[in-house]
């Protein structure tokens, strides 16, 4: 028995339809596929609507002075070359017959008070000297570093890490002429340079890296 052939208009006509079929397939499957998404929550919009903005929340670190008793005053002021002559008269320490530029602030009391870190920093010496009393070094940066002289009862060591406004010692005396029992010498480093702590106090420690 002689096989039928299929006329020639007919196989393009089934791959056509098997096409059309695919393409309606595919068509239905991506729109159940979004309407999940959207049952779900999960489209872009709801993803964008949690989002959280980043804020800064740096804060400028604060410098706080060496003490906080108001009991507390200054004795000597830091020389400055640009100063008043009479200015730098005053900010003059005398010992044993001479007259030296004081290179930090130099602040006394009638009553012990306490000494305070300045800033966060590390403690790189702790030593005695013969005129000015027991020395707290703190080394806050590679550029930066504080000196407190004339303490009293030293309450911190070497390589301690300590945060600023941290009691480090009380105050102290010294060999200095016409001082009172109850000092401290606070001097501030800055590459190496000794500068004013009264400029120091307020300025941005982020200008001193």
């Amino acid at each position: 028995m002689k096989g039928r052939k299929l006329k020639a208009f007919v196989l393009p006509s089934l791959y056509v339809l098997v096409i059309g079929a695919l393409f309606i397939s595919i068509a239905f499957l991506g729109n159940t596929l979004q309407k999940n998404i959207r049952d779900n929550n999960m489209a872009v919009s709801a993803i964008k609507d949690v989002t959280i903005p980043v804020t800064s929340t740096t804060e400028e670190t604060k410098i706080y002075k060496p003490y906080t008793s108001e009991a507390v005053s200054v004795s000597k002021s830091y020389y400055d070359m640009k100063d008043e002559e009479i200015k730098q008269q005053q900010s003059l320490v005398y010992y044993e017959n001479t007259y030296l530029q004081n290179s930090g602030i130099l602040y006394s009391s009638d009553s012990e008070f306490e000494v305070f870190s300045v800033l966060d920093g590390t403690v790189t010496k702790v030593a005695s000297d013969e005129i000015l009393g027991n020395v707290v070094e703190i080394t806050h940066n590679n550029n930066l570093k504080t000196v407190y002289y004339s303490l009293g009862e030293v309450l911190v060591k070497e390589n301690d890490n300590i945060l600023g406004q941290t009691v480090i010692a009380k105050s102290g005396n010294n060999s200095l002429e016409n001082e009172k029992d109850n000092c401290l010498l606070f001097e501030v480093y800055y590459n190496g340079e000794a500068m004013d702590p009264e400029d120091f106090y307020n300025m941005n420690i982020n200008e001193l890296q």
